[in-house]
């Protein structure tokens, strides 16, 4: 082969490359996740969850009407704060009512915050109340910050440190990184994959599947759903054709002299170089696409309708990616161990993602949410149902994600603003039973937090809650849990705050 051919079907072939992982090589770490001798903060094996699923509600999730009603806030009479909260906008029950909530109820209890005050779950997560196996096994987190732009938001509420920070990674790097140093040497499958689509590329969605500190190729397989089929098309390497395994060979050779020429003389120990390494993972991804094929089924990702509070679409994004996510989670030979879903709505709100609400905040964000829940909820067993197709509460940990909440008072007419200071985030099933359910922390009257944690501490739970240890320079800190001063104690606070979990 001529090196300009080389070289071109190389460069097509990297296509390929840069979104799967690397699957079973050289260790860059090992230990990466493992618990300290001794520690106390490792949940049994029987309680850990073997996988996660996070859906990410882009675009700034309103509680007031979903996952945090509280009655008496913000009432006409209120002389602080009038109309605001769950009052702001007179069609709430209305616009609910035509999603299908049956009643005048506005909400319905869900547990009391460390004010003692009774939260409701509202009328646009209705859903939620006719699965009392799901609340029964639901802890809500109540979150606050300081970053008010998506830009920022986003990839804090993902990674869990703010933007520009190298180390920066998703849930789902150390996720796949931890797996993948301990798993089947046969295995050439992900362990973790991001759905990210849509929305505006500045909101910074795709860091879900940033890499941080870890080597690049520990990435999750990132998948545009809405452009699936190129993915597709890639794996097939229609670049290479009949000369797949001519090209694969070519390639084995150069990187075995390039690592050649890292050793003294040929021979002895290789000289650490990031770039090789990165270079035979990456052309080991290539030689092994017919093993993601293999798990994702390119029939996942065929258009499908999907309908919510009397709007229709031909292409329901979210349904097609927990479908996906779903069949991915229950895979009987390679289940992957973490998928997270971009939510960006049934329709785009008005300000973009699924739930950026600066106008028509009830109409999108009833519609929006009534659309994922009732695909989350459809693909969850129910009480008494052991259908291994579907996801199973005591082995999955379900994340509800949200970058911020929005403003307790309304934007111009319909529409609410950003609000990072005092928002809710769900963790459903896994470590979490009806002895851990409830809600962590307060939201007041005012819409500001009181007791909180952060979204580095809801990373760091969630790492616990699959038995990883979250401590290292690759992921966080003591100092990412406010008020610990050991590692040990940070893992405990977290466990607690997060999981509801007291070892």
């Amino acid at each position: 082969m001529r090196r300009r051919t080389f070289l071109s079907l190389s460069a097509a072939a990297a296509g390929v490359a840069v979104v799967g992982p690397y699957f079973r090589g050289r260790s860059y770490a090992a230990g990466f996740g493992d618990f300290p001798s001794g520690s106390g903060a490792l949940l049994p094996e029987g309680r850990r969850a073997r996988r996660v699923l996070e859906v990410f509600l882009y675009g700034g999730l309103s509680p007031w009407e979903t996952l945090y009603l509280v009655e008496e806030f913000g009432q006409p009479t209120d002389p602080d704060y009038p109309n605001e909260q769950s009052y702001t906008f007179s069609n709430v029950l209305g616009v609910a009512q035509n999603c299908g909530l049956t009643g005048p109820d506005r909400g319905q209890f869900f547990a009391q915050d460390a004010d003692g005050h009774d939260v409701k779950l509202g009328p646009f997560a209705w859903r939620l109340w006719n699965r009392p196996d799901v609340t029964a096994r639901m802890r809500l987190v109540v979150q606050k910050h300081a970053l008010e732009p998506h830009e920022a938001a986003v990839p804090q509420a993902l990674t869990g440190r703010p933007v520009g920070q190298p180390a920066a990674a998703g849930l789902g790097t150390h996720v796949q990184r931890y797996f993948v140093d301990r798993g089947d040497a046969a295995r050439k499958s992900p362990y973790a994959y991001v759905f990210a689509t849509g929305g505006i590329s500045g909101d910074n969605v795709s860091a879900a599947a940033s890499t941080g500190a870890h080597p690049g190729a520990a990435r999750p397989l990132l998948v545009k759903v809405d452009n699936a089929d190129r993915l597709v098309e890639l794996l097939g390497r229609p670049t290479v054709g009949a000369s797949r395994a001519d090209y694969d060979a070519l390639m084995d050779s150069y990187v075995e002299q390039y690592q050649r020429r890292l050793r003294w003389q040929g021979d002895g120990e290789q000289v650490r170089s990031a770039r090789a390494t990165d270079l035979a993972l990456a052309h080991r991804t290539v030689k092994n696409t017919d093993a993601i094929a293999g798990v994702l089924d390119p029939n996942l990702f065929d258009a499908r309708a999907g309908a919510a509070c009397g709007q229709s679409r031909g292409f329901d994004i979210p349904g097609v990616s927990l479908e996906a996510a779903r069949h991915l989670l229950t895979h009987p030979t390679e289940p992957a161990s973490y998928v997270c879903v971009s939510d960006v709505g049934l329709y785009e709100a008005s300000g973009g993602g699924g739930y950026d609400t600066h106008d028509a905040n009830s109409t999108d964000t009833a519609m929006n949410l009534d659309n994922m829940l009732r695909n989350l909820l459809g693909i969850i067993n129910g009480p008494d149902e052991h259908d291994p197709q579907k996801i199973s509460l005591d082995d999955t940990l379900i994340i509800l994600n949200t970058e911020f909440g929005r403003t307790p008072y309304a934007q111009g007419q319909s529409g609410r603003n950003h609000h990072p200071y005092g928002y809710v985030t769900a963790f459903i099933g896994g470590p979490i039973t009806s002895a851990e359910a409830g809600i962590y922390g307060n939201i007041r009257n005012s819409g500001l937090a009181g007791t909180h944690i952060t979204p580095s501490e809801n990373r760091v739970g969630a790492l616990l809650g699959l038995g990883i240890w979250p401590f290292s320079p690759e992921a966080f800190a003591v100092s990412d849990v406010a008020g610990a001063s050991t590692e040990e104690e940070a893992a405990e606070m977290a466990l607690a705050h997060v999981l509801g979990v007291t070892l």
